[in-house]
């Protein structure tokens, strides 16, 4: 796990209510809202990476930045309250392909679980139901080593081996993406319904965004990459329109999460569950008049699954996490659950698992907080000391969901992938056989909140070495190390400062105590390669062998090996 993974003010005092708020912000009818429209025939998902709810929020601003979302979302049924379960991709879209939170489906983090077999996707339902099945993504991270090309005919993604010998590649732009699923849309036949989902990734970070779009979002980079992601969603749009297949597809729209831009001391996303990263845009489009919306206020990523089923017309099966969000049945005061391990798997924090329904938005980690986070959007007052019943309603909320069966845990086993992971700091040969922790079990580790200083160097510090200025890097993943040794990625790239430096002693010496809190196939590497510097090549060979037992067939690590036995 890289550095650069890591990563909305007054008013009167917030009082722990059900306030009287709409969950649909805008509908459009055709005719009456109440009477039952056509049947949609196929499905277009649209997901768009790392796109803050409200840089979408229908206003001007956002109208003149993403004119193609926005007429969308006019057009069609919007829901503002809608959440993530995760802010990283591949737990997300596990989460939004089978309608089950990451505690059952089994998917906690980036680059090193896959979705089971067992699992059932929304595309494998309705390929059976004879819809013919596309996915076009965006990034690596989405690689269908991670299992979730489950029931595609098609899964087009960026070339692995491209992304294993170019060095530090981290997408394939949206025009690219949504081009290729255009050209599948005009040369299908006609006669099948289809399923196609569309995965954009240009809002990640490194923003770089065209001149053109740059200055369409007055000057802001990150809003740059959603003009970006506008004129990919257009491109879709378009080929919908012109193989006249916008009037029978329900069109989906969402976020796998958002982006911190500095908000509580993450400047991106995946450490924290605050509002920035954990809500998203969510928008239904239908080829005729939208059905009502249900009662429910608050809606989440696992309720895709169910309401598109149900839309379509296919049965929706038994032990879903979601519901069908236009059912008269939903309950409308139900919860939704969201977690985040990467401080846990990288950082040396606690788990952090959050609980949100229209008392408040709970957040359980070994420093509890609560937020009225409807009177409170930007999650300034943490009321946890006051509101001890809502918190204890809240972890037993918890409590019950966790109880539910998982699915067997599994991890992704593809060495290529492992190795192009590498290339992009994703993936690190650590093992976790013992398992993941509940995210309600005792911890004296750093909360998220204590921790969240550390994230702002961390990402300085990663942005320097990649840079290639590891002088300057290296004093500020120091000063992380000495004040919580459990910090992973800034042990790791504290030693490479010190073997950029030469000095091989000491940093042997710091990946010796990284890997006394957990094993990893690059800390071993790296130990073992410090070790052949200061002449050990005995004890070189033994850790590089450790490392090859954890990432078999890592070609720097075969190159490694090569060299330690010829010593």
């Amino acid at each position: 796990m890289s550095a650069t993974r890591q990563r909305p003010g007054r008013g009167r005092r917030a009082a722990i209510q059900y306030p009287v708020l709409a969950l649909v912000a805008s509908v459009a009818f055709g005719c009456s809202g109440m009477q039952d429209p056509a049947r949609p025939r196929s499905l277009l998902l649209i997901t768009l990476d790392t796109t803050r709810a409200d840089v979408l929020s229908g206003d001007a601003p956002s109208r003149a930045l993403a004119p193609r979302i926005a007429a969308l979302a006019e057009g069609g049924v919007r829901f503002p309250r809608a959440y993530t379960v995760a802010p990283l991709t591949v737990p997300a879209h596990a989460s939004l392909l089978t309608g089950l939170v990451p505690p059952r489906h089994g998917v906690r983090d980036n680059g090193r679980f896959a979705l089971p077999e067992s699992a059932d996707t929304l595309a494998e339902l309705l390929r059976a139901r004879a819809y013919e099945t596309a996915a076009f993504v965006s990034a690596l991270v989405l690689d269908r080593g991670f299992g979730l090309d489950q029931g595609f005919d098609l899964y087009d993604q960026p070339p692995l081996v491209e992304r294993v010998n170019g060095g530090m590649p981290a997408e394939r732009p949206a025009r690219e993406t949504a081009l290729a699923a255009a050209g599948w849309l005009r040369e299908r036949e006609r006669g099948r319904p289809f399923f196609a989902w569309v995965h954009l990734f240009d809002a990640h970070n490194p923003y770089q965004p065209s001149p053109e779009h740059l200055a369409r979002a007055g000057g802001n980079a990150y809003r740059g990459e959603v003009a970006a992601l506008d004129d990919g969603v257009g491109i879709m749009l378009d080929a919908l329109a012109a193989r006249g297949l916008d009037s029978e597809t329900l069109i989906v729209l969402t976020a796998d999460h958002g982006e911190s831009l500095g908000e509580h001391g993450e400047l991106l996303h995946g450490a924290l569950c605050y509002e920035a990263t954990v809500r998203v845009p969510l928008v239904f489009r239908f080829p005729g008049a939208p059905p009502a919306p249900g009662p429910v206020r608050l809606a989440s990523l696992v309720d895709l699954f169910p309401t598109v089923l149900a839309r379509l017309g296919a049965p929706v099966p038994p032990g879903l996490d979601g519901f069908d969000l236009f059912a008269a049945s939903a309950p409308p005061e139900r919860g939704v659950y969201f977690e985040a391990y990467l401080g846990f798997l990288h950082y040396g924090w606690s788990p952090l698992a959050g609980w949100l329904d229209g008392r408040g938005k709970y957040l359980h980690s070994s420093e509890p907080e609560f937020y009225a986070s409807w009177t409170d959007p930007e999650e300034q007052r943490d009321l946890a000391r006051s509101h001890a019943r809502e918190c204890e309603r809240a972890r037993a909320a918890l409590a019950t969901l966790l109880a539910q069966p998982a699915l067997p845990r599994a991890e992704h086993g593809d060495a290529e992938l492992e190795a192009a992971l590498s290339v992009l700091g994703y993936a690190r040969g650590e093992s976790i056989e013992a398992g993941l922790p509940s995210p309600l079990a005792p911890s004296d580790a750093p909360s998220p909140k204590a921790g969240a200083h550390e994230l702002e160097p961390l990402q300085r510090a990663n942005a320097l070495f990649n840079a290639g200025r590891s002088d300057e890097c290296r004093p500020l993943v120091a000063a992380i190390v000495r004040e919580n040794p459990r910090n992973l990625v800034a042990a790791d790239l504290y030693s490479l400062c010190l073997m950029h430096a030469h000095d091989f002693a000491a940093a042997a010496e710091v990946l010796r105590q990284r890997l006394t809190v957990a094993e990893a196939a690059d800390a071993r590497l790296n130990l073992g390669l410090c070790l052949l510097e200061l002449g050990d090549a005995e004890a070189a060979l033994l850790e590089i062998e450790a490392a090859a037992r954890l990432a078999p067939g890592h070609p720097e690590i075969e190159a490694a090996l090569a060299r330690a036995r010829a010593h």
